[in-house]
């Protein structure tokens, strides 16, 4: 059975194209010395630290990425070193070729006098209260007002960057769940919606588990979906996996996936209609962060006049079967 707008129930027969066999290595690597933490996190990020040599390019890209908070952060600080390294550069100088400036005697007066001079050239706002005197002065504000074109520039360009940025917020349930069908058989849900007002269209669902054996290796094995793909995605999205015979969970409970260490790992591509190009989500449960013998509540309901009405906080119930 299928309901309107992509939300699809448990009784449906399964179908899909992936195998259940064994699956190579999808980037994650598979040979390990020791247990490690979960693959992929909740903000789709992936648990790899890098060391080495960080070229411009991926400053670039890591400023785009990060949150927005972080960003504002290491702006904020950057326009304070910049500034402050000017000041001191006026106060060797000497502030007393900073004419207009008000002394009262000591270094750290004169260093905040410097710094305010330093900030108003640097965004070139220039109110005439005090001036540069003397050719040392006079050319390390001519180069300050230059760095602050460039760096402004550089901002606009990364705040573009930020926005322009299409991305997709997939919310997924808190938890992944063990379900079973009406004929006993068990199935492994979770769901999915959007956080966006804009249009996804296409989504298309892969999901394979990763598991530790014996040896300490990795393990990775496809999951088959009863439904890969929708076509539209106004609501939410139950995915299922039915735990049969042939399937990599068949016969394994909550002792034996947190033996194996076993997390489910989920890669969502559609195409955002917004920003005409696809985007991608992912996400994982870990064995700690799936719940038994449950069900998931109905997310939304049909008002009076016909509307429907998604609430997402419903996203997460989950009731005993």
């Amino acid at each position: 059975m299928v309901l309107p707008f992509g939300h699809y129930v448990v009784d449906q027969p399964p179908r899909c194209r992936f195998g259940s066999g064994a699956s190579p290595d999808p980037g994650l690597g598979v040979k390990f010395g020791r247990p490690t933490v979960r693959a992929i996190n909740h903000d789709g990020s992936f648990n790899v630290r890098r060391r080495g040599r960080m070229h411009t390019h991926e400053v670039y890209q890591t400023l785009v990425r990060m949150s927005w908070g972080a960003f504002l952060a290491w702006l904020l600080l950057a326009l304070l070193l910049v500034n402050g390294l000017f000041a001191l550069g006026y106060w060797l100088i000497g502030v007393e070729h900073l004419r207009g400036i008000e002394r009262d005697g000591t270094a750290a007066g004169d260093l905040l006098h410097a710094f305010f001079f330093s900030t108003q050239t640097f965004t070139t706002v220039g109110y005439g209260a005090v001036a540069p005197t003397g050719v040392g002065a006079n050319l390390l504000a001519s180069f300050e007002a230059l760095v602050g074109l460039l760096i402004a520039a550089l901002a606009t360009g990364l705040l573009y960057g930020r926005f322009s940025r299409p991305r997709a917020r997939i919310l997924f349930s808190q938890t992944a769940i063990i379900s079973r069908r009406p004929d006993g058989t068990p199935c492994l849900q979770f769901r999915i919606a959007n956080l966006y007002h804009s249009t996804l269209v296409e989504l298309r669902a892969r999901v394979m588990v990763q598991f530790t054996d014996p040896d300490g290796n990795r393990q990775y094995r496809a999951l088959e979906l009863e439904r890969n793909e929708v076509q539209f995605f106004p609501l939410n999205w139950t995915l299922v996996h039915d735990i049969t015979p042939e399937s990599p969970l068949h016969g394994l409970g909550p002792a034996d996936w947190a033996a194996r260490f076993t997390e489910v790992l989920i890669l969502i591509k559609g195409y955002d209609d917004t920003f005409a190009q696809e985007v991608h989500a992912r996400n994982s449960y870990r064995f700690d962060e799936v719940q038994w013998n449950r069900r998931f509540v109905r997310a939304y309901d049909i008002e009076a006049d016909g509307n429907v009405v998604l609430d997402l906080d419903r996203l997460h119930v989950t009731e005993a079967l």
